[in-house]
């Protein structure tokens, strides 16, 4: 016995996070509990960051049905740091191609440091989420372009994935001129990279350094960074229009270097116990994308021992600890006793689930006669 494939199609067309409600209380409940926590520091070796207010905190949550979410500092603009690397590299796999761009960066989870000195036993950067491997992404977008129109290469291309105004996305140039005077490290970094020569020929040092620190200090709020992450969390499309922003193999891509790479030296413990694609930035961000659920941003600048946002990553432990969020979640029976963020009455929703997938006819006719049953709802992955 057979359910009409209409039925199962119409189910599933009409199905929509239904319990947003709920989940935004858990988020005021989180961001309540989590406000008076003091812990970390700011980062301080780019000084401008130094004299950031660690009593700023917000998140901003979209759904990839559009619905936004945004409790405590969500208008403060911040600068991306880090949080800019995988548009970086969206933009170079974009240009040149996965095959060209393996050439200069590798795609393995570092186990150094985000700024270290280290490279993979090619001597390319190890994943392009660490500093070696931005500058190398730079390196690689619009390398025959005049400066100027590289940097409105980038600044357009994030605006149009997101489809913000003309004033989504600022600049902070004194955080700019802050990073270039204490870019050291970088810049020794950049001039290994040019000895053990895998720097696309022609490579102008100094203009790639200087665009990446220009795309660092690219300012957003945690509303712009979150819908980035929900068109991601949105297979790559359009929130409202469903026009393609972000092609599926740069998307897959971008996410597989996220998921394993995405948080400094914290990334596998991440892993493993969040679960999802995530990037944080030393402004005190971190922005996570659940796959056709949401995309999320937490800003808050005090920093652990890893350079991640300590609010950030509670925020996030309890979100795991609380709803069904791991990606592996997904799929592993015994894992069913979190709440899923694509039901409310769980039991009953499990039930017409079952009922669809062994052909239950009269099971599910009992089911859908029940007047508190919404059928507009799909499980973690649709």
């Amino acid at each position: 016995m057979f359910i009409n494939q209409d039925c199962i199609k119409a189910i599933y067309c009409f199905s929509k996070m239904n319990n947003w409600k709920q989940f935004c209380g858990f988020i005021k409940e989180s961001y309540d509990n989590l406000k008076s926590c003091d812990e970390g520091n700011v980062a301080s070796y780019i000084p401008k960051l130094a004299t950031a207010d660690p009593n700023l905190f917000g998140i901003s949550v979209v759904s990839y049905t559009g619905e936004e979410y945004h409790i405590g500092d969500t208008s403060t603009s911040f600068c991306v740091q880090s949080c800019v690397k995988p548009l970086l590299y969206m933009l170079a796999l974009e240009e040149k191609g996965s095959e060209y761009v393996a050439k200069h960066i590798g795609r393995e989870p570092s186990g150094q440091r985000f700024n270290s000195l280290m490279f993979n036993s090619e001597n390319l950067p190890y994943n392009p989420l660490i500093n070696a491997g931005a500058i190398m992404s730079t390196s690689l977008i619009k390398s025959e372009e005049k400066r100027d129109m590289r940097y409105d290469h980038i600044h357009k291309s994030w605006r149009t994935i997101i489809s913000g105004d003309s004033d989504c996305i600022g600049f902070d140039n004194s955080v700019f001129l802050s990073e270039k005077d204490s870019a050291s490290r970088n810049i020794a970094l950049s001039y290994l990279m040019e000895e053990n020569s895998v720097f696309p020929n022609g490579t102008n040092i100094e203009n790639t350094l200087d665009l990446y620190f220009q795309s660092c200090s690219m300012t957003m709020t945690t509303k712009y960074l979150a819908r980035f992450a929900a068109v991601m969390a949105n297979s790559g499309l359009d929130l409202h229009t469903g026009e393609r922003r972000i092609s599926a193999s740069v998307l897959k891509d971008t996410l597989c270097v996220m998921y394993s790479s995405g948080m400094y030296d914290y990334s596998g413990r991440w892993s493993t116990d969040i679960g999802i694609p995530a990037k944080s930035g030393v402004a005190g961000t971190v922005f996570a994308v659940i796959p056709n659920v949401c995309g999320i941003c937490v800003f808050s600048p005090p920093l652990d021992e890893m350079g991640n946002s300590v609010r950030a990553v509670r925020f996030f432990t309890e979100l795991s600890r609380r709803f069904s969020i791991h990606i592996f979640e997904t799929f592993i029976q015994g894992l069913d006793k979190k709440v899923r963020l694509t039901s409310v009455h769980d039991e009953k929703v499990a039930d017409l689930y079952k009922a669809c997938k062994e052909g239950d006819v009269v099971k599910l006719t009992s089911i859908l006669s029940e007047d508190d049953v919404d059928v507009n709802v799909s499980d973690y992955d649709g």
